[in-house]
């Protein structure tokens, strides 16, 4: 009897059309740092969190180091090294012997380099953990560099670098990255020599030099107890000698000339970027960039660069702009788009038409209104999962970022105004600053489309500047081919 009225009472609330159901508010509060955060040894951040879910660790160690304390002739020695960290055994060990332990263990590691931080990763079952962390921490703390490993890694990237001109796409981000930063460590690719010239004793300087406890940055989560886990922490790396503290990455002030620059290559579309240099994080003009961004070309399908080019024109099937603000420099604001040949001309007016209207048409209060809702609503996804939230906290631990960053987040989002993304549209979004990078069959790309609509000279009068050519690059060596 107590089963049916309960299951006549479901019958009776459940609505009769879904137009009637009611959800309470979904109320996101982000999470503090300070709350996840403590120190072991009196100098190493930790940020840690328990998660039951799975009987499961995640441990990532983060060293402050990476491409930028490369010296020019080394362009690419801390990625090498990070990588074989995790591929050139220990000391004690056989980088084939590693490999068998990790897997008989079930546990999988591994180690990278990137622009500013080296970067290791533990995932192990909780109840192997400890002899999986001990393996982890020899790795990290005596690496072997096996010399057939390293050879094998040099091999490789060489095998990788021959082909970096098979693809279009990847010629030009190469380039516009090339132009957007000259000759600084966020601009410059690794060749074939300073690959060759690395040894082991090379290997080991740089080792030395990040992977320290100066330099790390812990952050952990999983099936523990929080305090058992700092006092393990505590006890493991007790003794792991600090060293030399890497210093921050420096500013990249790159000049670069503003016009259009191509790289002839018989290919049947045009690959397209249009960027300029924006600002630091922290820039009081940050949160309105970002609307503005998710208005021109950043929101998928509701931008007006999507709508226009793609939806509207037909003329690319993925077309849009990204922004960010740099943690140590100024960012990148940049659109993007691949069109057929003789359409390159035509998308990248429309693009420009969509700049000037930007900057001279307020933003309609709808419109504002449902880019500012679609940041704000996909914010809590930053810290959907625990290993996630920390991952968060450690990149602002690591780039000085105030830790109430994110509590504000979303007013600073609210409250920017119509004028706000004018304001910052007519400050970055200057197409006499811009440079746009090419990569087609210039030939097709320059004439412009059969109905005369644009060509590639209507661009040059919108950019100013030169049409530049762009030899070219060897694979390996990136010299001009035939140099």
């Amino acid at each position: 009897m107590f089963v049916t009225a309960l299951f006549l009472s479901c019958i009776t609330a459940t609505p009769s059309s879904p137009k009637d159901l009611v959800f309470p508010e979904y109320v996101f509060s982000p999470p503090i740092a300070e709350e996840y955060k403590e120190s072991i040894l009196g100098e190493i951040p930790v940020f840690i969190a328990e998660d039951k879910e799975l009987p499961l660790i995640n441990l990532v160690a983060t060293f402050r180091g990476g491409k930028y304390l490369d010296v020019d002739v080394d362009s690419g020695l801390s990625a090498m090294m990070a990588s074989l960290v995790r591929d050139g055994g220990t000391k004690s060990m056989t980088a084939e012997d590693v490999d068998e332990r990790f897997a008989f263990l079930a546990a999988s590691a591994s180690v990278g380099g990137g622009g500013t931080t080296v970067t290791a990763t533990l995932n192990s079952l909780s109840s192997t953990f400890e002899e999986s962390f001990d393996l982890f921490l020899e790795m990290l703390q005596s690496p072997g560099f096996q010399q057939s490993r390293v050879d094998l890694e040099k091999s490789s990237l060489r095998e990788s670098m021959k082909q970096r001109n098979d693809f279009p796409s990847g010629v030009l981000s190469r380039e516009n990255r090339s132009k957007m930063f000259g000759d600084t460590y966020v601009g410059r690719s690794i060749t074939i020599d300073s690959i060759d010239s690395i040894g082991v004793e090379d290997l080991k300087e740089s080792h030395a030099n990040i992977v320290n406890p100066s330099n790390l940055v812990i952050s952990i989560s999983g099936d523990f107890d929080r305090d058992e886990m700092l006092a393990f922490l505590s006890k493991k790396l007790e003794g792991w000698k600090f060293g030399v503290e890497s210093a921050n990455p420096p500013e990249v002030i790159s000049e670069y000339v503003p016009g259009i620059y191509y790289v002839d290559q018989d290919v049947p579309q045009g690959g397209v970027r249009i960027s300029v240099r924006t600002f630091k994080r922290g820039d009081k003009d940050s949160e309105a960039g970002a609307v503005m961004n998710h208005i021109l070309g950043g929101g998928g399908f509701s931008s007006r660069i999507t709508q226009k080019v793609r939806s509207d024109e037909g003329l690319a099937y993925s077309a849009g702009s990204r922004f960010n603000s740099g943690a140590w420099s100024d960012g990148v604001w940049s659109a993007y788009y691949e069109s057929k040949s003789p359409t390159v001309a035509l998308a990248a007016k429309l693009i420009f038409d969509e700049i000037a209207k930007i900057k001279t048409t307020l933003v309609e209060e709808d419109e504002l209104a449902r880019a500012k809702s679609a940041i704000i609503e996909t914010f809590p996804s930053s810290f959907q999962s625990k290993a996630g939230t920390l991952g968060v906290f450690v990149g602002d631990e690591l780039t000085n970022r105030d830790p109430l960053f994110w509590q504000t987040y979303r007013d600073k989002i609210s409250s920017v105004t119509a004028q706000d993304i004018k304001n910052v549209a007519n400050r970055i979004l200057d197409p006499k600053k811009m440079a746009v990078v090419i990569v087609g069959n210039w030939g097709e790309i320059k004439k412009g489309d059969a109905d005369g609509r644009a060509t590639m000279a209507d661009v040059s009068a919108i950019v100013g500047g030169e049409i530049t050519e762009l030899p070219l690059r060897d694979p390996l060596t990136l010299q001009v081919v035939g140099d």
